[in-house]
């Protein structure tokens, strides 16, 4: 279990919220969102509480996934910002704050601490599961979330091309420096196959992702397709992304108990005399 969990002062509007994890990937356009999204919805499923953190502050692609741009954000007692519940999932992004037209030009530091601000000030309430869908990159607002955000892991995804898987080691090397759990990675991307066809198209290389797995001993949790999305909302409409997810979901609720497990074995015992 990761020591800088320990030393990390948890914000009031976490204290409820069982487990956090954070999706990273140190290269942008690898599906991050769209996992996060997916992973959330499979808890949700399995009847968990989940919440749901964009802290894209740049790119905030959520709102538009989860077709929430509209949703106008309530603020509680002048302070905590009320999150938007779509598809019983808790919902909280920078892009139901910000004009959509308006680009965020902040230096490093205001970003990160409008990032923390997002996650800390938000009223989730008890939650099992916090996923925080993470910016690219391996810089300020990536070293906020990691060192202030007591995240119980860390989920890593990337693609199979070797740009992507290059990045991708940038950000595993961060997070093992910081000492969070790296709970697994998900290669996305893997492969395209028409609808009514058995035939693979390898689009961006094969097995990068299950290449860099083998290199750092984690675990390679799955190997996504890209699909064809016409007339689905998200990809877990469809049966077979919805197994996929289902056996992610399962997977990442499976490596938070060990840890939580391997966490309450350190806990010292006292025991108090008697009166």
């Amino acid at each position: 279990m990761s020591k800088n969990l320990e030393k990390i002062n948890v914000p009031d509007s976490l204290k409820k919220v069982k487990n956090i994890i954070g999706v990273f990937s140190a290269k942008g356009g690898v599906g991050k969102s769209a996992v996060s999204l997916n992973l959330a919805l499979s808890l949700q499923e399995k009847g968990l509480k989940v919440g749901l953190a964009d802290a894209d502050i740049y790119g905030p692609s959520q709102t538009i996934l989860m077709h929430a741009s509209n949703q106008q954000v309530e603020v509680k007692d002048q302070k905590f910002l009320q999150p938007v519940n779509k598809s019983g999932i808790k919902f909280m992004s920078m892009g139901l704050i910000s004009n959509d037209k308006m680009p965020v030009i902040w230096r490093g530091p205001m970003v990160s601490g409008a990032v923390l601000q997002l996650i800390s000030q938000t009223n989730w309430q008890e939650l099992d599961y916090l996923i925080v869908d993470t910016p690219p990159g391996t810089g300020d607002v990536q070293l906020t979330l990691l060192q202030k955000i007591p995240l119980k892991g860390a989920l890593i995804i990337t693609t199979p091309e070797d740009v992507s898987v290059a990045d991708t080691k940038k950000g595993i090397e961060m997070i093992l420096k910081l000492e969070v759990p790296l709970l697994g990675l998900i290669e996305n991307m893997s492969w395209f196959s028409p609808k009514e066809s058995n035939k693979k198209y390898f689009l961006f290389g094969k097995d990068g992702g299950k290449d860099l797995s083998v290199d750092y001993k984690i675990d390679l949790i799955s190997q996504l397709p890209l699909i064809e999305t016409e007339g689905l909302n998200v990809i877990y409409e469809d049966k077979d992304m919805r197994d996929e997810f289902d056996q992610i979901s399962s997977f990442v609720v499976k490596k938070i108990d060990d840890l939580t497990e391997e966490l309450s074995k350190t806990i010292p015992q006292i025991n108090l005399p008697n009166d």
